[in-house]
């Protein structure tokens, strides 16, 4: 991005997986269009929905990796969910790494204010594990979605991520979950928040057409969609959200006119 184009940018925010890696592997470019936004003067932001790992791992990958991002530039919503919760007490479907991120709450296995769904590796939501989710839902807990994306990339392809089964939850029990993650408003603007910008001066970098390119437009910001990771031209095309900028790589964002 020229100075010329850049000029109402005052931040950057970039999705991670996907974006600057994929799995254990590195997208070529990634460090270099990283520290092109550092040089540039411009704060700089990870933003993720992954619950696979805790926030420390992440930063730790970003560090192996090279890439500039640290861990008080990565926003994840996991803390959301701690501030949701406050003095109530949660049932935790989660994955052990991620447990480090709820340090300080209350957990109980019965009677629970709040369900907290993330990743949970393994098999998954199993039908017991939903049924036990139902069942706390209909007695009236609040379902805290760490996210809800439909699907996820994988080093292997496409597999389902955890918003078909919030979506099974939400079906069953005619309720609505509150999402934590992106595409929530609320993830977008505490973000901008922290980095004292506005909304619409912050650039979101993104592979999934409706999580980012859709929530940040919804929040306000600017867009720019990669092809990489998740990106499915096809699923794009369908979704009818446009981003203000599409990129083939996270490389070519330096060369942007």
């Amino acid at each position: 991005m020229n100075r010329k184009k850049a000029t109402a940018i005052k931040a950057v925010l970039f999705d991670l997986d996907g974006v600057l890696y994929v799995g254990d592997h590195m997208i070529p470019g990634a460090i270099e269009s990283v520290c092109h936004i550092h040089n540039s003067g411009l704060p700089v932001a990870g933003l993720t929905n992954t619950t696979t790992q805790p926030k420390s791992a992440i930063a730790r990958k970003l560090a192996e990796f090279g890439i500039p991002i640290h861990a008080s530039d990565i926003y994840t919503p996991a803390a959301l969910a701690k501030q949701a919760i406050g003095d109530g007490c949660a049932k935790l479907y989660v994955r052990d790494s991620l447990l480090e991120d709820f340090q300080g709450i209350r957990t109980t296995d019965s009677n629970p204010d709040y369900i907290v769904m993330g990743d949970l590796g393994g098999e998954g939501y199993t039908p017991d594990l939903l049924h036990a989710i139902f069942n706390a839902v209909m007695d009236g807990a609040t379902v805290l979605a760490l996210h809800k994306n439909r699907f996820w990339q994988k080093p292997d392809g496409l597999h389902l991520d955890i918003g078909p089964f919030v979506a099974a939850i939400e079906y069953a029990t005619g309720t609505e979950a509150t999402i934590l993650g992106k595409p929530s408003q609320d993830f977008f603007h505490g973000v901008c928040s922290a980095l004292h910008v506005a909304p619409e001066s912050a650039l979101m970098i993104g592979d999934d057409i409706e999580s980012d390119i859709g929530g940040a437009k919804d929040a306000g910001l600017k867009t720019a969609l990669v092809q990489t990771g998740k990106y499915r031209e096809d699923f794009v095309r369908a979704t009818g959200i446009k981003a203000d900028l599409v990129l083939p790589s996270i490389a070519d964002l330096p060369d942007y006119r």
